[in-house]
Order: structure tokens, then C-alpha cells, then sequence
């Protein structure tokens, strides 16, 4: 056919079509033996030449980008073009009244893009789980300031082992009782808690994202170890003192308590400390591990309904702190007024060199603490332990 009926005839397809036929597919086109053959193909209905509604979809939806496509199962590196002058027999036959089908476009699916980069990058990092931070928390804090203490908490208590009341009625004449009372000094140390990391500087400067990370990491780390010894730790070399090592033992008694739970054993505990002592102490807190609250919380009465009300968090009047760091089969009751954290205020972070790193290109990331756990002399009969809850439990119900 003449250019310009050709023209006419792909303007006139463009319009009525709403699609774009690019450069590749008019030279195919051309090759169609004369005009009524491209035109009958070109305006036939789309309902009956779905090879033609084929082309239609890759042109409205992937316009010209079509380098490759899929080929009855192969992978063929083939532009769109080359399959359409492949097949043009067999388009003219359908064009002129023919059975047939003709496969223009394979199915093309994500997976058929071969180490494709795109994909949407979520902005942060996934964080890593610890135990919580549950006995530090509700225990009192002061801040200790820069200056001249020397690093180390001194105080005088009532030397209690020494002291003796011995106030009593008096005859007339008679000589009053003496009593005895002394005093003693005592003096701890803040202990030091710290971590390190080493870093190139390669890493800080290609990923920055994960390096901002490392800070709060190392915090995480110190915080964590805190956690450790303000429940275990037995003041050993740089340990600080812990609860369990400052907690005078309780010794359980028979009681004849049917199906004593750990409740009864709180409640003992508790009055052991006020019935002496109930004018200075209001113990409030009862520290356990999960896994010891358990066998209460999971106990049921004849009815099946349970004994232990979750809603109050309460246990005999007192708050349970859940720290998983406290061993499984201990508790610890006590006053937490008389419990007290000295510390310098925050982790402090820093960063420098080391030996080689300077011309190693590599850095240390620095965190370290420094505090100390206290319950005075006088105060430590304002906590008990139990160190085998089991055991209690049972001579509680003997």
C-alpha cells in the first residue's frame, strides 16, 4: 500500500484503540501482503482476535519497555517485533476467516526477573529482646554528683548486735536497769559495670543506619548485667552487693496450713518482719521469678475458679515485682524505702582508640556505669528470703 493510506490506516487504529503502535510493529505490519489484509486485521472486534487484544494489554500497560519475552514455557530473549513477523502467517490466516490462534505475549510474572534489586526497605532495624528491667525500677534512686567523696558512700547505724533494753519497773531505792547501745561506721564503694565493642571506621562511614544502633546496644548490655547483680550478685571482688546476699533467710515453721500456696508464705513473711519490727517496716514489695509465681497463679480452687486475682498484682498486700533475674524456688519480701540505689546518673558512652587502631582504621565504642546497691545494717530486718519455696511450702502445711 501507498505510505500514506498506511499512515492513515495506523492513525486511524491509534484513535480508535487509545494505543500507541511503535516503530517495530509498523515495519511488521508492512510486511502484510496488501491494504484490505492489515485492515481487516487491524479493526477486527478484540472479542474474536485475542491475539490482536493481547497486543492491545502490552501496549496500554508496558508500552515499549517489552525487551523479552516468555515463549511457551522457554525463557527466549525475542523483541516484540520479531515474534509478531515469527507469526505473521498465521495472522493473515485468521484475518481472512480462519481458525486459529495465534500467542503474541506469554505471561510475564515477577519471578521472571532474574536478581531484581527493587524492593521496598523497611526504615529501622529489628531489636533484640531482654528481661526486664522490673526490680530496678521500683527500688528508690539517689544521684551521687561529681566531687570529692572518693567514690565510696559511708554511714553510721545502731550497732544492733551490741544493743541492750533494759528498762524496767524500779523499787524505791532500788538502782535503775542499764541498757547498752553503740554505734558503728560503714563505708561501700560504687562498683563499676562497663562493655565495649570494636568498630572500623569502614562500618560508620557504609552503614550508618546500623552504626547509630551500636550505642544503644552496648547501653542495653550494661543495664542488663545491672539487672543480674542487683538480684544475685554477692559483692565479691567488683560486684555490687545484691538483694539475696543483703536478705536475712526465713525459716518456715509447721503450721498446719491446708494446701499452703505461696501466698501463705508471703503472709508469713511478712508478719515475721512487722511483729517485731511493725513501728519502722511496711513491707510492700514481694520480688519473684515467673516461673515460681506460676504454680499460683495457675491454681485453681474445688470449683475451678482461680485463686490468684491478676487484676490487684497484689500477693498478701504486697506488689509482686516479676524479675526473671531472681532463681526459680526463691522469693524475697521486704520494704522497698530501705532498698536504695546510688548511682552516677546514666550509661556514659564513649569512643577511642586502642593499641593498633589508629592506623588499623578501627574504634572502640565504650559503655560503662557506675553505682551500688545499699541496704544498711539496721535495715536488712526489713527484708526476708526464701531460698527453696518448696520446702517452706510443705513445712507451712505440716
Amino acid at each position: 500500500m501507498k505510505q500514506e493510506e498506511f499512515d492513515a490506516l495506523v492513525a486511524k487504529f491509534e484513535e480508535a484503540n487509545g494505543a500507541k503502535i511503535t516503530e517495530q510493529i509498523k515495519e511488521a505490519l508492512k510486511d502484510m501482503p496488501d491494504f484490505d489484509a492489515v485492515k481487516e486485521l487491524l479493526e477486527k472486534d478484540y472479542a474474536e482476535a485475542s491475539a490482536i487484544a493481547e497486543l492491545k494489554e502490552i501496549l496500554e500497560a508496558q508500552g515499549e519497555d517489552i525487551a523479552k519475552i516468555t515463549h511457551k514455557g522457554e525463557q527466549k530473549a525475542q523483541t516484540l517485533a520479531d515474534e509478531f513477523k515469527e507469526k505473521k502467517d498465521q495472522i493473515k490466516g485468521i484475518a481472512s476467516g480462519r481458525a486459529g490462534e495465534v500467542e503474541i505475549k506469554a505471561l510475564v510474572t515477577r519471578a521472571s526477573v532474574a536478581n531484581s534489586p527493587a524492593g521496598y526497605v523497611l526504615p529501622d532495624i529489628g531489636q533484640l529482646g531482654v528481661k526486664e528491667r522490673s526490680l530496678y525500677n521500683v527500688l528508690p534512686k539517689i544521684q551521687i554528683s561529681n566531687g570529692n567523696h572518693t567514690g565510696t558512700v559511708r554511714y553510721r547505724d545502731w550497732d544492733e548486735a551490741t544493743i541492750a533494753r533494759a528498762a524496767a519497773s524500779v523499787a524505791e531505792g532500788a538502782a535503775f536497769p542499764e541498757s547498752t547501745a553503740a554505734f558503728a561506721w560503714y563505708s561501700k564503694d560504687l562498683k563499676k559495670i562497663g562493655d565495649t565493642l570494636p568498630v572500623t571506621e569502614e562500618f560508620f562511614e557504609d552503614e550508618e543506619q546500623a552504626a547509630s544502633e551500636l550505642d544503644m546496644f552496648l547501653s542495653v548490655n550494661v543495664e542488663t548485667e545491672i539487672d543480674n547483680q542487683l538480684v544475685n550478685a554477692t559483692g565479691a571482688g567488683n560486684d555490687i552487693d545484691g538483694l539475696l546476699n543483703h536478705a536475712p533467710a526465713y525459716t518456715a515453721v509447721a503450721s498446719g496450713i491446708a494446701a499452703a500456696n505461696l501466698k501463705d508464705l508471703v503472709i508469713k513473711m511478712r508478719n515475721a518482719i512487722t511483729r517485731t519490727r511493725g513501728s519502722k517496716y511496711r513491707p510492700d514489695m514481694v520480688v519473684v521469678a515467673s516461673s515460681t509465681m506460676e504454680d499460683l497463679v495457675l491454681a485453681k480452687d474445688a470449683n475451678n475458679n482461680y485463686i490468684f486475682d491478676e487484676n490487684t498484682g497484689t500477693l498478701g498486700g504486697l506488689a509482686v515485682v516479676v524479675d526473671e533475674n531472681m532463681p526459680d524456688n526463691q522469693i524475697v519480701v521486704g520494704d522497698r524505702r530501705y532498698a536504695r540505689i546510688y548511682e552516677k546518673g546514666g550509661v556514659v558512652l564513649s569512643r577511642g582508640m586502642v593499641n593498633g587502631q589508629f592506623t588499623e582504621d578501627e574504634m572502640t565504642i565504650k559503655a560503662r556505669k557506675r553505682l551500688l546497691f545499699l541496704i544498711r545494717e539496721v535495715d536488712k530486718t526489713g527484708f526476708l528470703k526464701v531460698t527453696d519455696v518448696d520446702a517452706a511450702l510443705t513445712l507451712l502445711a505440716t
